[in-house]
């Protein structure tokens, strides 16, 4: 399932937003790959700048949210949650990962899949709250 950027992706937080244009372009790139049923060995540099991407990225989105008030409960469970996300992402990428490796043919395609399901979610909601609350506190400081 190709995923194809627009405003209703957008964050309102440009450093998320290329970031997260950057990880779509890569998902299209690995699903358009296994469509072409490239053999598990040409996928796997795919997979490493993807994997290498996402921690850039993850650490993208922690700094920021350390950056938030910490005053505030809702800011410390949401900024929380979003790390609990974080995590319980690489942890399910990884097993899929290693089966794939292992030469599953179903394991490729089940990625593709879960990766573009999971960031299209995630940043529908989760994302979009984050930069929500970044742009409240850059609104805030201009005043």
């Amino acid at each position: 399932m190709r995923i194809v950027w627009s405003n209703e992706l957008e964050t309102g937080v440009r450093t998320i937003d290329l970031q997260h244009e950057e990880l779509i372009g890569m998902i299209n790139e690995l699903s358009d790959a296994h469509l072409a049923r490239d053999q598990p060995a040409l996928l796997n540099p795919i997979f490493q700048r993807l994997d290498s991407y996402l921690h850039f990225h993850f650490g993208t989105e922690e700094a920021l949210m350390a950056g938030l008030p910490k005053s505030s409960p809702l800011n410390a469970q949401l900024s929380s949650e979003h790390l609990r996300q974080h995590q319980t992402f690489i942890e399910q990428m990884t097993a899929i990962r290693a089966r794939a490796e292992a030469a599953s043919e179903d394991a490729p395609g089940e990625l593709v899949d879960f990766l573009s399901n999971w960031l299209y979610e995630h940043i529908l909601k989760t994302d979009r709250h984050l930069g929500a609350l970044l742009n409240e506190q850059r609104a805030q400081s201009l005043e």
